[in-house]
């Protein structure tokens, strides 16, 4: 098998680029990857000087840039794997270096390589217990100028390639290790997938938003066009985070074959389409939604307005990935659209049948395990594989499946246990959440992304700025939603997602929390934290990061009147962490 190494190496070609969007297009970088490869040979020159080679691990911190893209691809050609840090964010600053102790800790890196654009003072957290040596990035890039490209080492197809992170969404970051066996049978799955016109140097341009620390945007985005030799386009999280339009402007001015994003994106995109942003989609082949509940609506409101700017329905492409699977385990089938399986929302919550039921709750069919991954729906109690449209635990294995966690005994059973619910129909995949969330109310089984759907489409609620969960009550559970808004009329929202989740998810809640742009907690790459939410929800301290609360417990938050609806979007919740360098001060 061909390992990605290999692949950097016969792929480096003079032709094709790699660009990096800076402010306008008088700002963008541009590198052949002819170019990007032999700066990294040199940085692995530098690096073999500081003693690394084949089993060491080196961890990275900073934002997408060229010289960024360089020293991973250096870190590979020394025979050692990297992990990507997370970035810092605006605020919060002791979570993060929490986070990044416990990263490093887990990690025991052998070198530590900094961006001092984003972290000028190098905490202590950095080193880890190791005493792990720090680098700046731009000395790294100092000392390769001078030096002679450095011999490729050549990987074995199990030796480790990527020490990737969880996000932490139900619990602490978790370290899964991809090996070189693991990375390059996902990117061929991928790639077969799609068909290998979509990674042609000829004829596709991919773009990509997303952070390098995400392993969407690490592997699927990163990885996959650059070992293919694929002219790819990257823009720094923090650039979109600060104004999400440019995400359509980029995919206009390059022309992109193919992108793609989490679920919220879509939302927020929609609302600038909806308000005539001047945009040109139709040269988008393949746009991928994936790293988070699809909802339907949130899909086909994308479709409607995005088709008026050219873009084809059929090139979006639901995706189910993890983690502990490298990346992709499913996705819909290309040049199709996106499908949904109406069921009957009843059954499906009380017996765990997804009944077919035209007309009534849609969920987004994710399509069939890429080539050489098999998923299996499993009985929650025995573990026996149950019957198409049986709801069971989601599991995959594969070449692409991981053995288990960092610094854990390898998994005895070929199967993955996602953690996720859902079952099959026709061969494809519907995931109905996380089995830890499923909360019981109304004498019913109910998944909070539901929930969430529905109050996000309230008035005054940002996009993807809802969490909801279950608190105990004499019978079961009580509903509690809390949601992100900048209306002042708080009393208003409430009463709007509580109209919204009664009549979309049949349950009313019990309480409405309302909390201002960032109030909710979230991972590194913009998961929500239920289980945090629920627990500062419980401490009665479920604030935002800014303002004294105020009102009843939890607090209800003073706001701006500008309503999100209207507005032009400020940087998305789930994206606030990068939208500007830790905040230094005191706290």
């Amino acid at each position: 098998m061909k390992t990605v190494v290999e692949a950097l190496v016969a792929n480096a070609d003079p032709r094709a680029t790699l660009t990096v969007t800076g402010t306008d297009a008088r700002s963008d970088t541009r590198h052949t990857w002819a170019e990007l490869h032999d700066q990294a040979r040199r940085m692995a020159g530098v690096l073999a000087t500081h003693g690394i080679g084949p089993g060491s691990r080196v961890s990275l911190l900073g934002d997408t840039t060229a010289p960024l893209i360089a020293a991973l691809r250096a870190v590979w050609l020394r025979g050692a794997a990297f992990t990507v840090l997370p970035l810092p964010g605006r605020t919060e600053r002791q979570p993060y270096l929490a986070q990044l102790r416990r990263i490093l800790a887990d990690a025991r890196p052998d070198l530590v390589i900094v961006d001092p654009a984003v972290v000028s003072d190098a905490p202590p957290e950095l080193t880890g217990p190791s005493g792990a040596e720090v680098l700046t990035l731009a000395d790294l890039v100092t000392g390769a100028a001078p030096t002679p490209p450095a011999e490729v080492v050549r990987p074995g197809p199990d030796d480790l390639a990527i020490l990737q992170y969880t996000s932490g969404s139900t619990s602490h970051p978790r370290g899964v290790p991809i090996t070189h066996r693991n990375l390059a049978a996902n990117l061929a799955a991928i790639e077969a997938a799609m068909g290998r016109q979509a990674l042609d140097p000829t004829c596709a341009r991919w773009l990509s938003w997303l952070p390098l620390f995400h392993d969407m945007g690490l592997i699927g985005f990163l990885a996959l066009p650059m070992s293919r030799g694929c002219p790819l386009v990257l823009q720094p999280s923090t650039a979109f985070a600060a104004r999400p339009a440019s995400w359509l402007e980029l995919i206009s001015r390059h022309r992109a074959t193919c992108t793609g994003a989490p679920n919220f994106a879509f939302g927020l995109m929609t609302h600038l389409l909806e308000a005539d942003l001047g945009a040109d989609l139709g040269s988008l082949r393949h746009v991928f939604s994936g790293a988070e509940p699809i909802d339907p609506v949130t899909t086909r409101r994308f479709l409607t307005a995005a088709a008026r700017r050219g873009l084809d329905p059929d090139t979006m492409i639901a995706a189910y990935g993890l983690a502990e699977s490298t990346l992709a385990v499913s996705f819909s089938r290309v040049g199709t659209g996106i499908a949904v399986d109406e069921v009957d929302r009843e059954l499906l919550e009380r017996d765990g049948r997804a009944v077919p039921t035209p007309g009534a709750y849609p969920l987004t069919r994710l399509g069939r395990a890429v080539p050489g991954t098999s998923v299996r729906v499993v009985d929650r109690t025995s573990g026996a594989p149950v019957d198409e449209r049986a709801v069971g635990h989601i599991e995959v294995s594969g070449p692409s499946v991981t053995s288990g966690y960092w610094g854990e005994a390898p998994r005895p059973s070929p199967w993955l246990q996602t953690g996720d619910l859902g079952y099959l129909t026709d061969g494809e995949l519907v995931v109905c959440g996380r089995a830890k969330d499923v909360l019981f109310a109304a004498g019913r089984n109910i998944h909070p992304q539901d929930v969430e759907a529905a109050a996000a489409h309230a008035t005054g609620v940002r996009a993807g700025g809802a969490a909801a969960f279950g608190v105990p009550a004499r019978h079961g559970e009580r509903l509690v939603v809390a949601v992100e808004t900048r209306l002042a009329g708080v009393v208003d929202v409430r009463r709007a997602v509580t109209v919204a989740v009664t009549a979309h998810v049949g349950v009313t809640p019990a309480q409405v929390v309302t909390l201002s742009p960032g109030g909710l907690p979230r991972t590194s790459s913009g998961k929500l934290r239920r289980a945090e939410t629920r627990r500062r929800y419980l401490a009665g301290d479920l604030t935002g990061p800014d303002l004294p609360g105020t009102g009843d417990n939890p607090v209800t938050r003073g706001l701006d009147t500008t309503d999100d609806r209207t507005a032009t979007p400020a940087p998305p919740a789930s994206l606030a962490s990068l939208a500007s360098l830790v905040d230094r001060s005191t706290r």
